[in-house]
């Protein structure tokens, strides 16, 4: 039975070569060309559908984000073994940010569920709210900036990722100061800003 899966991919690659070499010989070579073109976009458009859905399931549906500003992530290894770190920043719609200045933390704390929360697991449910700065275990403030450093939590582990320096201090500024929310997931934080209509969400592991 494992052979017969290992042959799976083989089986349809050469079939997929085969197909090739018949179109190949069939079709005019601006048509083939069209057609090499198509399957190669293919793959690359399912696979952005689904890694912009994957970005997307962090955040809980009721702050209507859409779309991802910013992203960085890195990982090594695979499995129970790999780590993995990162941050994403998204655009806070308007009207959301204003339901939330005008609500405050009871806005967080009343969060509708998301609907399909069964198939997402564990991403984009979070249940204690509190207000920034952030308090977490062994994260202290940098004497020399007065700030948080969102570094020393996402490459707490070892494994660490490069943040440009406007984006770093705009994310320390966030953390740090009072006007913004934030929860802890099973992986990971989420922080909102509504003043300045961002939603970060940072993680390591």
């Amino acid at each position: 039975m494992t052979y017969f899966i290992l042959l799976i991919p083989i089986v349809v690659l050469l079939a997929m070569l085969g197909a090739l070499i018949y179109a190949y010989r069939k079709l005019r070579f601006k048509r083939f060309l069209l057609l090499v073109a198509s399957l190669a976009l293919v793959p690359t458009a399912t696979w952005k559908f689904y890694e912009r859905k994957f970005n997307l399931e962090v955040i809980p549906d009721a702050l209507e984000v859409r779309t991802v500003s910013y992203r960085n992530e890195e990982s090594w290894g695979f499995g129970p073994g790999g780590n993995e770190a990162g941050i994403l920043i998204y655009p806070l719609p308007e009207d959301v940010s204003r339901k939330a200045l005008r609500g405050g933390i009871k806005y967080f704390e009343n969060l509708p569920p998301n609907q399909d929360q069964q198939s997402r697991n564990w991403r984009g449910r979070y249940e204690l709210w509190s207000e920034t700065p952030i308090r977490e275990d062994r994260w202290e403030i940098n004497p020399g900036t007065g700030l948080l450093n969102v570094t020393d939590y996402i490459c707490a582990y070892g494994f660490c990722i490069h943040i440009p320096p406007d984006r770093l201090k705009q994310v320390n500024e966030i953390i740090s100061r009072p006007g913004s929310f934030y929860a802890r997931g099973r992986i990971g934080i989420i922080v909102v800003s509504p003043e300045q209509k961002l939603v970060l969400y940072f993680y390591n592991g």
